[in-house]
């Protein structure tokens, strides 16, 4: 059956809002980021997340702690899913070069295209500044599910940014065991930064793996950092 997703969130989801690839970057030290979305897509059956809660702190210096979780809506289940428990240590900012350490606790109790079941992470996300308006993205994460095969992911994209608005052109790659076959997803996103706290964001992608189902994505959502 064709899959048609339609993704409206605004959070870990989307590790570096509104794209799905982590960006090395956190809060200040006691500074509050919150995303707060409904998303939905559907597949075989429909499947709708309703809300979706992502809160991130600025727990020391450099380091963020993370909470995520939703409650989800199915054809034949309603419950708490989507929990993941993270930090992230940016322990490099440069002028031009930015990394950052990102261990994950994930657990999708109703399974999603993007993801099921309880895995590990280990992202390592890197961010590169061409000039002064232009910055490139890069995300490698390591899966370690607790049911099935260890598997990497790869996400990239391009970020340019002209006063309150912010365009994003990303491609993601999810390993699909050890086939040397990929779920491939390319996206185009924006924000807008309406008020000082407060962003907008939206993005949109397709499926460009080659094969007789594709999916497609979307998503929008509200950022509030204080």
């Amino acid at each position: 059956m064709k899959k048609y997703i339609l993704l409206l969130l605004c959070t870990s989801l989307f590790a570096g809002p509104p794209m799905h690839s982590n960006d090395p970057f956190v809060p200040s030290l006691g500074e509050f980021e919150i995303n707060i979305a409904w998303s939905g897509e559907s597949r075989d059956e429909t499947l709708q997340r309703a809300p979706i809660v992502d809160l991130n702190y600025g727990i020391i210096e450099n380091v963020q702690v993370t909470l995520e979780s939703a409650y989800v809506h199915t054809d034949i289940a309603d419950d708490i899913d989507s929990f993941e428990l993270a930090l992230k240590w940016n322990f490099y900012t440069g002028s031009v070069f930015a990394i950052a350490l990102y261990p994950q606790y994930v657990s999708y109790p109703i399974e999603s295209i993007f993801g099921h079941g309880e895995d590990y992470e280990l992202s390592i996300p890197v961010s590169i500044a061409i000039d002064e308006n232009i910055d490139l993205v890069v995300d490698t994460t390591y899966v370690i599910p607790f049911e099935g095969e260890n598997h990497f992911e790869f996400g990239s994209y391009l970020k340019y940014s002209m006063q309150k608005h912010t365009y994003f052109a990303e491609i993601f790659l999810e390993e699909e065991g050890n086939s040397l076959e990929f779920f491939t997803l390319g996206s185009l996103g924006y924000m807008y930064q309406f008020h000082e706290h407060i962003a907008f964001m939206i993005s949109y992608g397709v499926e460009l793996t080659t094969k007789s189902t594709k999916v497609t994505s979307g998503y929008t959502g509200l950022q509030f950092v204080f």
